[in-house]
């Protein structure tokens, strides 16, 4: 059990994943059993505690919860947790399907998306780059007077497609 007490965004996050569960009209028990689950891993006040248990059998309107978000890493697991409970019963409905643009439109909203994606592309291109030097300063060479069996078997390996050193 997490040990930290739930923030504010944290809880009104979960309301929002309890929302996404009631968007087909039926609360299922693996919904139910997913966010008891959620409920039991993290420190809840008696009195968000309460309010869960209430949100499972009484619809929120997921706008006004989503509003309660200020915390940018709860803002941005919204869409993770519910498209996990929107898949839950094993079908994504059509109005799971709407919820969650509604949710992603808002949670969106005021973003530079096409900027965020071209920030995402340049540092996974460095990670791919700096991972690609590391393994090249790691690789054997060749010494003029010297050739290690290690040096060899990479060569080898290497030429029919396999790098020990990329894993």
């Amino acid at each position: 059990m997490d040990k930290q007490p739930t923030s504010h965004s944290k809880f009104y996050m979960l309301r929002c994943v309890i929302a996404m569960a009631h968007a087909d009209g039926v609360v299922t028990e693996a919904e139910i059993a997913y966010i008891s689950a959620i409920m039991n891993r993290i420190h809840l006040t008696p009195e968000q505690k309460q309010t869960l248990n209430d949100d499972l059998y009484n619809k929120q309107d997921v706008a006004d919860l989503i509003r309660e978000i200020n915390d940018p890493t709860y803002r941005g697991q919204i869409l993770y947790f519910a498209r996990l409970m929107a898949f839950k019963d094993g079908n994504l409905s059509p109005s799971e399907q709407d919820l969650f643009d509604k949710i992603h439109t808002i949670v969106t909203d005021g973003l530079d998306m096409d900027n965020i994606r071209a920030e995402a592309k340049k540092i996974a291109y460095e990670d791919t780059l700096l991972h690609s030097i590391k393994v090249q300063e790691n690789r054997p060479t060749r010494d003029k007077h010297i050739i290690s069996w290690f040096q060899l078997l990479d060569e080898a390996l290497l030429a029919v497609g396999i790098d020990l050193l990329d894993s």
